[in-house]
């Protein structure tokens, strides 16, 4: 699905400082990972599959706009965020009532 913007890329020193920026924060909070809820040890290396990784959670394909707001990103585990896909967007669009 296009929407005519084009998608910045996510790398150099801008997007380290980002996952550092996130590991930081979610070190500190304990926040688990946005995709499966469970804990992520930080200590990790994020190469590690388990370790930290920055997820977008509305995605760069639909919001480029997005792509560097923090609002916008949260911790995962890398491998929860490489099995999530490019075009999803975490929690967005679910409701907690079943109608």
């Amino acid at each position: 699905m296009s929407n005519g913007l084009s998608i910045p890329n996510w790398s150099g020193r801008r997007a380290t400082k980002a996952l550092e920026h996130i590991k930081a924060t979610g070190r500190r909070n304990n926040t688990p990972c946005c995709i499966c809820n469970q804990p992520i040890d930080y200590n990790l290396p994020s190469t590690d599959p388990n370790g930290c990784s920055l997820q977008h959670l509305k995605s760069r394909a639909l919001y480029p706009q997005l792509t560097w707001d923090p609002a916008n990103w949260a911790p995962a585990h890398l491998h929860c965020n490489q099995t999530e896909g490019k075009e999803a967007t975490v929690g967005i669009g679910t409701t907690s009532r079943k109608w």
